[in-house]
């Protein structure tokens, strides 16, 4: 299949599970899903991918769809619940991201059977010292929590200057493409330099991440508003 196809129904699909979450589970289930989707972006950002649109084609990071997500649920705890709401949860995504790093990589330090053998190869690719998740995540965190800091100082201003539905696209996409700017160029350049990619693409890479990141900023316009029209279950019990 297509990648750009793929990644057209992953955006509908991770975004729509973003919705599903926040009408049955609230706010404990966006949280849930920023952390979980933190957690696999950075997991996924290793894979490289090209996207071909006809006329031209587009090499990116795999992860962007998870990252645009993360910026649509914490918008939303932003209209919905406020500046500090969205401010904890990536605190509590972050914490919870590296506590997850650091079993995973405890592990890697077991002797493993050899009918495992397949396994433990993946875990030590993934988690080990010198594998390309651990040099991610660590880079990704940092540059994680500047961006997102950001995205939700941002969004909460445009919020306090015009609070209107009328203007939800613009609080959301324009906070968003501001941040995620910042967080294209930092997460780019930290990754040459850890060496998870050579130097000499960052400029590309950089380009191309922001193209793909700003169509699923787009896409989730919509998921926005339909967002801002539910009630969750847990407000309705309570």
């Amino acid at each position: 299949m297509n990648n750009l196809l793929v990644f057209l129904i992953f955006a509908v699909v991770n975004f729509g599970l973003i919705a599903t979450a926040y009408k049955f589970f609230g706010k404990r289930g966006i949280l849930g899903y920023i952390i979980l989707s933190v957690i696999a972006a950075n997991l996924q950002v290793n894979k490289g991918v090209m996207f071909d649109f006809g006329l031209f084609e587009l090499e990116a990071t795999l992860g962007n769809v998870m990252f645009a997500g993360i910026f649509l649920a914490t918008d939303l705890l932003n209209e919905k619940y406020g500046y500090k709401e969205a401010k904890k949860s990536v605190y509590i995504s972050i914490f919870a991201n590296l506590s997850f790093v650091l079993i995973m990589y405890i592990s890697t330090l077991f002797q493993g059977l050899e009918y495992s053998k397949d396994f433990s190869e993946a875990l030590e690719l993934f988690f080990s010292i010198n594998g390309g998740a651990l040099k991610a995540v660590l880079v990704g965190n940092l540059v994680y929590l500047i961006s997102q800091t950001l995205d939700v100082y941002v969004y909460s201003k445009l919020k306090a200057w015009n609070d209107s539905k009328k203007y939800l696209w613009l609080r959301n996409n324009g906070s968003t493409f501001i941040s995620q700017l910042v967080d294209s160029i930092l997460v780019t350049v930290g990754f040459a330099l850890v060496g998870i990619f050579p130097m000499d693409i960052v400029g590309t890479v950089i380009i191309t991440t922001l193209v793909v990141k700003y169509i699923a900023a787009i896409i989730d316009t919509p998921f926005m508003y339909i967002m801002s029209y539910i009630t969750p279950k847990d407000d309705v019990d309570a």
